[in-house]
């Protein structure tokens, strides 16, 4: 049983798979894609937000290799930055161009609940999207 204010790695997952609408098995999103974008979140908390692992937890951010019982050392009012944060990685690592949007949304969210700011550029990725030809690009009339 985890300390009453933290969270565990399965209880982490759980919560992301809610958010990624992937709660019915075969998961679209493995345990191993779950896990790595998991701790790039975490990594990537401690670049933006040192002090909350600094004070509490040493300097050391805690990596995972499965989902267990293991405790994630993340204060309440965090969690959800963190597991939007991986939702996020997650769809970006997707191979679908079309998740690229949600993924973009995740992870700005994620910067804005960490930092109280939101990013001057936004994350941008993706197949741009379908483009009309302009007038009188096609073949000459007449069929020449």
């Amino acid at each position: 049983m985890p300390p009453p204010n933290l969270m565990t790695v399965e209880q982490m997952i759980k919560g992301v798979r809610n958010l990624l609408l992937d709660k019915i098995r075969p998961y679209r999103y493995g345990d191993t894609s779950l896990i790595a974008a998991l701790n790039i979140t975490l990594n990537d908390a401690r670049r933006l937000r040192p002090d909350l692992f600094i004070s509490r937890y040493g300097i050391e951010v805690p990596q995972y290799e499965e989902i267990s019982g293991a405790v994630i050392p993340v204060e309440p009012s965090f969690r959800l930055p963190i597991e939007y944060g991986i939702a996020g990685h997650a769809l970006l690592r997707d191979e679908e161009d079309v998740q690229d949007s949600r993924a973009n949304t995740f992870i700005l969210n994620y910067i804005n609940m960490l930092t109280g700011q939101r990013p001057s550029v936004p994350v941008e990725g993706g197949t741009p999207a379908p483009r009309s030809k302009p007038r009188g690009s096609g073949p000459p009339a007449g069929g020449e």
